[in-house]
């Protein structure tokens, strides 16, 4: 099932002002459209990735090279509420460069 994922217009513009290269940005609106967007079930209800037990949170990480910027590692993870994935929504509720 593909989800409809909502962004902030906070959090879009926190992903827009990192220091990346324009094309590891794209790579993060990537991610966000072909591996958030279909995340499955499995992988959501997986203990080790929710926040805490009972949470409607799950974490998500991109781990990305900007090779065509600074050539650095940079780590993105995502904190993610499903607590409406039955409609087809899941909702970014923090999202923090490491």
């Amino acid at each position: 099932m593909a989800y409809n994922v909502h962004v902030s217009d906070a959090d879009r513009e926190y992903l827009d002002a990192l220091p990346l290269s324009e094309v590891a940005k794209g790579k993060v609106k990537a991610f966000i459209r072909d591996t958030l967007a279909v995340v499955d079930d499995a992988f959501r209800n997986d203990p080790a990735n929710r926040i805490q037990a009972g949470s409607p949170h799950f974490r998500l990480q991109l781990l990305l090279l900007d090779a065509w910027g600074d050539r650095k590692l940079h780590l993105i993870e995502f904190i993610v509420n499903d607590e409406h994935a039955r409609f087809g929504v899941l909702v970014v509720v923090y999202v923090e460069c490491k």
